[in-house]
């Protein structure tokens, strides 16, 4: 077919006709598609949300990932980890300090946990959690639960020492001058910690553990419930729901312990090492263990593991 100059200029008139409906047809279909990508993003947006059957795999997974780090990487990623809930700490005990309300004080504590939790490094509270899962869902052995917990402990335990030796340093230029607002509310954090000895061995044992099963029933949620989401919002949002009701309600958190303990004592709380250690330290510690491995990775996991879902 020959092309005369109407056909170039679009003066054809039947050309013309088809070329304009051939465009409006493009137009339409384009329109369609860019229609059908928003409603399906749009959708995907409102559908922001993992299933706890799933969340049980996918925390299975991240169980095997923890188990296959190197020792050195996992003491390096606890020591990191107690400095950022260091921080959060410290501006919740500032603000209760200013005369802030403690609920309004807890919930700026998460501030800390979430920069940990997204620069991913370990906290052996939330590992209580994880790492048995795992155990169950056959990804983890019980050596390198243990394993795991134990070396997160040891990182967890000299990042504490070191920031309290930093922070206390730093503020009093290393006992030169008194003690600041920040680290006077830290003494007595500490002093009150230490009160389980005031009521015996049975009942002041039984409260620290207590208060740690309370504790790490929430806290251990921590990595659980960043997995009901996929974006970022969606995540530190469920985060800082767990985190900061536990911080608010003044319960006993191992790690946090790991850190406030020895600043306090720098600063002049009449606490001893040994006294930290057996009114407070130990007995939290398992009742952080117990209160994520019962409530969170035993009966939460099993309701919701597709095998036993039945």
């Amino acid at each position: 077919m020959s092309t005369t100059v109407d056909d170039i200029h679009g003066n054809n008139p039947t050309k013309s006709s088809d070329y304009h409906e051939e465009h409006h047809n493009s137009h339409n279909n384009d329109h369609h598609k860019h229609k059908h990508h928003h409603a399906s993003h749009s959708h995907q947006d409102i559908n922001d949300i993992v299933y706890p059957a799933q969340m049980g795999r996918d925390l299975a997974a991240d169980a095997a990932v923890k188990d296959k780090l190197a020792n050195h990487h996992i003491l390096i990623r606890g020591f990191l980890c107690t400095p950022f809930l260091a921080y959060g700490a410290c501006f919740a005990y500032l603000l209760t300090a200013q005369g802030a309300p403690s609920t309004i004080a807890g919930f700026m504590f998460p501030v800390g946990y979430v920069m940990l939790s997204v620069l991913g490094l370990e906290m052996a509270t939330g590992s209580f959690s994880v790492m048995p899962i795992g155990v169950y869902a056959g990804t983890v052995s019980l050596r390198g639960l243990a394993r795991n917990w134990g070396l997160t402990y040891i990182g967890n335990i000299l990042g504490g020492l070191f920031f309290a030796v930093l922070l206390w340093g730093s503020l009093t230029k290393f006992g030169s001058e008194e003690p600041p607002l920040l680290l006077t509310a830290i003494v007595k954090v500490a002093e009150h910690k230490a009160a389980y000895m005031n009521y015996g061995p049975v009942v002041g044992w039984c409260s620290a553990i207590g208060m740690g099963i309370l504790c790490n029933w929430l806290v251990s949620l921590g990595p659980i419930m960043a997995k009901t989401s996929h974006s970022m919002i969606g995540k530190v949002v469920m985060m800082w729901i767990a985190i900061g009701t536990f911080f608010a309600l003044g319960f006993e958190h191992a790690v946090v312990n790991l850190f406030a303990f020895p600043m306090g004592i720098l600063s002049g709380a009449k606490v001893t090492v040994a006294q930290w250690w057996l009114w407070n330290e130990i007995p939290v510690t398992i009742g952080n263990i117990l209160g994520a491995v019962i409530f969170n990775s035993t009966l939460w996991y099993y309701t919701h593991s597709a095998e036993h879902n039945k």
